[in-house]
């Protein structure tokens, strides 16, 4: 697990991010996330369309920048990440290509505030899965799948393909 500090909302709290992997409860996951359980105060996020850690942190900046201004289009700023993670403003949309589905194996949980140890202990009671290090994204990927998401055409260059993700998130609403 991983956590950083967004430079612009450093009173919010750390940006707490973790890859669990051979995830066997993403059923009862789901279910929780759609009862809107409370005690499951996470994004948690399909693993193969994220490129990397800065992908999810964008994601995050902008949805605390959302709930700041109380413009959360979704019901938390958990939510909003994913909601946030795709450059429509479509939010079933961005639910089913990005948050976490019956089959996931896969995932990325973010939280955003509380005490390291804490969040970390509260990931592994959730999360039925493996917690392995965030550099294991990169093999993860589904390239095809991100670039169709975000119509992306015939580029190959990860480096590339990340910089127009981030520019498409930060034009989303915009346009």
């Amino acid at each position: 697990m991983e956590s950083h500090t967004l430079e612009l909302y450093p009173d919010r709290g750390p940006v707490h991010v973790a890859l669990f992997r051979n995830v066997t409860n993403a059923t009862e996951l789901r279910q929780r996330l759609i009862a809107q359980d409370t005690t499951l105060t996470c994004a948690l996020v399909e693993a193969t369309v994220v490129m990397n850690v800065f992908h999810i942190l964008l994601a995050a900046n902008r949805a605390v920048h959302d709930e700041h201004y109380n413009q959360i289009k979704s019901h938390n700023v958990h939510s909003e990440i994913v909601v946030d993670l795709s450059h429509t403003p479509n939010i079933a949309q961005s639910f089913r290509r990005f948050g976490l589905t019956d089959k996931t194996k896969d995932l990325v949980v973010v939280k955003v505030g509380g005490d390291a140890t804490e969040v970390e202990k509260e990931f592994r009671q959730n999360v039925q899965g493996d917690l392995t290090p965030l550099s294991q994204l990169e093999e993860l990927r589904d390239l095809k799948t991100i670039k169709k998401y975000y119509q992306l055409g015939n580029e190959e260059n990860p480096d590339t393909i990340m910089q127009l993700i981030a520019s498409a998130m930060a034009l989303k609403g915009l346009l």
